[in-house]
């Protein structure tokens, strides 16, 4: 195919594309692609889109990504590669508003959409014609089934086989929806491929050793168990690595925080002009680093680059964002440090990667906890392609074989829906297609968490593995749930165990809010509610619970707290919905607050926005809105 062979930039596939062509591009059978980071996986989604864009005039793909960081480089990349095949705007991407996001899926071809972007698209889709055109979809990091991002993922690969199965009931001569996976190496993968209806000779779990480019990782311990003296006695050794496998190529240093990314960038800059050397490229010219520079609103970043080494954060301004990235893809600056959670927003690659301990502070929890293997995976995989990476992971001794098992071997995968099971169910029992207590357990029969039951019970909570063990189960969930959901007066259960949605579940299910934050505004909010209640009700919501509570910022918050006219109630601690209370508050008053706190008020607003709408869907209910 000479036209389809020119939208690749290179001559030819590696050996992981290689093998999976036949099955992706000349088959239509549902397929899971496990391989390491940084092997071209995303070649591997394109190998099936172009199937379908040659087979099926009129075939829609949606290629869902766990989070906005992996979708947004996805879609450049897609318009990119389809720019001289499809017409303008046949590459969209989702925005979260349902009525602009069908009305995408009916002009677009491929469209990208973040997990959770698709799922509230797609909880209806018995009554969107749109949704029900899609023909191929690609789950990509497929390994987030065992993160945060799990549950809503396990969901919607479950919703994606049920509605495949039941249009093709409705209609034996329509072709089912293709499902293609890509993610890392999984221990459980045949199970997880069986979730997705994928046949043994179309799954490619490949080991986490077989690589693309070869990459030696390099372990450094420390036995300090002081997390501050541990980060302080990993100065001289960053250095050092970069020092040592540098090789006049390029390096990321990863690392807790934005703090430590100005003082990892400072310390690098100092050893280095110790030995009156910099980091500049070969080709960068002293007057052209020192004027842009100049430019830069950070007198650190000034400072750095000026030793060829650049720094980032969440809460940098755009310009010096773009400046350093463009600095540094060009050559002029060949050191890159970079907190360790903007891993899957950057997309620069290296030949050195250096991992500067593998524990972050969480506010919420008042302890550090370590960076979740997929942000590990990510990290250790940003080399540059077609030849020998090196990666440098300096830790704490204690998490040093731990990390080995984890980077060397498959992932053990297993599913957490059943913690989660609430708003899904409720979901489902709106869009009617869970109408009594046995449709409820038929519909836990399509997850992954049905499968692994059997296969690991203890780590379930199982008495034994019978049929009788696995149904009595299924249906103690089942009831604990419904009755949750019941006692939250979002759906109704008659003496025939027949189920039915309330207005509160339908509120709940239109603007994606959970039922616990639902609940919570309708037992709160009165006739009588002021601005200051729905303020506080507002910020008690349970989605703001993931709000980063970052080292050092109570004092903070309490500073801002003192200038804001609506004070919490007495007693409350300094939690994540303590913080969104002063960011919205902050946000109205149009107060200045630091870069981090702007990053996390940004998130704040775009989660109020629906949580708005809810509250005056609650208050117009009951009567009470008034011109």
């Amino acid at each position: 195919e000479p036209v389809l062979s020119r939208i690749f930039a290179f001559e030819e596939f590696n050996p992981i594309q290689t093998q999976t062509f036949h099955e992706l591009f000349k088959t239509d059978r549902n397929s899971l692609v496990l391989a390491p980071a940084g092997s071209g996986k995303a070649i591997c989604g394109v190998f099936a889109i172009l199937r379908m864009l040659s087979t099926n005039p009129e075939g829609v793909c949606v290629y869902v990504a766990p989070n906005a960081e992996i979708a947004d480089p996805a879609f450049d990349q897609f318009k990119k590669i389809f720019g001289s095949l499809l017409r303008a705007g046949a590459v969209g991407k989702l925005l979260g508003e349902s009525p602009a996001d069908l009305k995408l899926l009916q002009t677009a071809r491929v469209a990208v959409a973040t997990i959770e972007q698709w799922d509230m698209l797609s909880r209806r889709w018995r009554s969107r014609k749109a949704v029900q055109r899609v023909s191929l979809i690609i789950f990509d990091e497929l390994h987030f089934l065992g993160g945060n991002m799990g549950p809503t993922m396990e969901v919607v690969i479950s919703r994606t086989r049920f509605m495949s199965n039941e249009m093709k009931s409705d209609d034996p001569a329509a072709a089912p929806v293709r499902i293609i996976g890509l993610g890392s190496p999984i221990a459980n993968a045949r199970d997880v491929g069986e979730w997705m209806g994928v046949q043994a000779k179309s799954l490619f779990n490949f080991s986490p050793k077989a690589r693309a480019s070869p990459v030696e990782i390099y372990f450094q311990s420390f036995e300090q168990s002081n997390y501050a003296g541990r980060l302080l006695a990993m100065g001289k050794p960053v250095f050092n690595a970069v020092d040592r496998h540098l090789d006049g190529k390029s390096a990321i240093v990863f690392v807790p925080s934005r703090r430590q990314a100005q003082l990892t960038a400072i310390d690098l800059m100092t050893f280095h002009r110790n030995q009156n050397q910099t980091f500049l490229g070969v080709s960068a010219g002293a007057e052209k680093v020192e004027a842009m520079a100049s430019h830069m609103r950070e007198a650190a970043l000034q400072q750095v680059v000026m030793g060829g080494i650049g720094f980032v954060h969440a809460g940098m301004v755009l310009s010096d964002w773009n400046n350093i990235l463009r600095l540094y893809q060009d050559g002029v600056i060949r050191v890159l440090v970079c907190p360790a959670d903007l891993c899957w927003k950057i997309q620069c690659v290296a030949h050195l990667v250096v991992v500067m301990g593998t524990e972050s502070y969480d506010g919420r929890e008042s302890r550090h906890v370590d960076y979740p293997i997929s942000d590990m995976i990510r990290m250790t995989g940003r080399h540059t392609p077609g030849s020998t990476g090196k990666c440098v992971i300096l830790c704490h001794s204690s998490k040093k074989n731990t990390l080995k098992k984890l980077l060397y071997d498959p992932l053990p995968v297993e599913s957490h829906l059943d913690s989660y099971l609430h708003d899904p169910l409720n979901a489902e029992i709106v869009s009617k297609s869970i109408t009594s207590m046995q449709d409820a357990i038929d519909y836990l029969t399509w997850t992954l968490l049905y499968r692994r039951l059997s296969k690991n019970p203890t780590y379930y909570g199982l008495r034994g593995t019978s049929s009788a063990h696995l149904s009595e189960h299924l249906s103690e969930m089942v009831e604990t749930v419904v009755g949750d959901l019941e006692e939250s007066k979002c759906c109704k259960i008659n003496d025939e165990g027949d189920l039915a949605p309330l207005n509160l579940g339908m509120i709940a299910s239109y603007y994606y809010v959970q039922y616990r934050t639902i609940e919570l505004i309708s037992s709160s909010i009165t006739a009588k509610t002021k601005i200051r209640g729905v303020l506080e009700i507002l910020s008690a919501s349970w989605e703001f619970s993931s709000l980063p509570m970052r080292f050092g910022e109570e004092k903070a918050l309490k500073q801002l707290l003192r200038t804001l006219p609506h004070q919490p109630p007495d007693g409350t601690s300094f939690d994540s919905n303590t913080k969104a209370l002063i960011l919205l508050q902050c946000h109205f008053g149009r107060k200045s607050i630091s870069a981090d706190l702007r990053v996390d008020q940004e998130t704040a607003l775009k989660d109020s926005v629906t949580l708005v709408q809810a509250i005056v869907d609650v208050v117009s209910s009951n009567g009470w809105l008034k011109p």
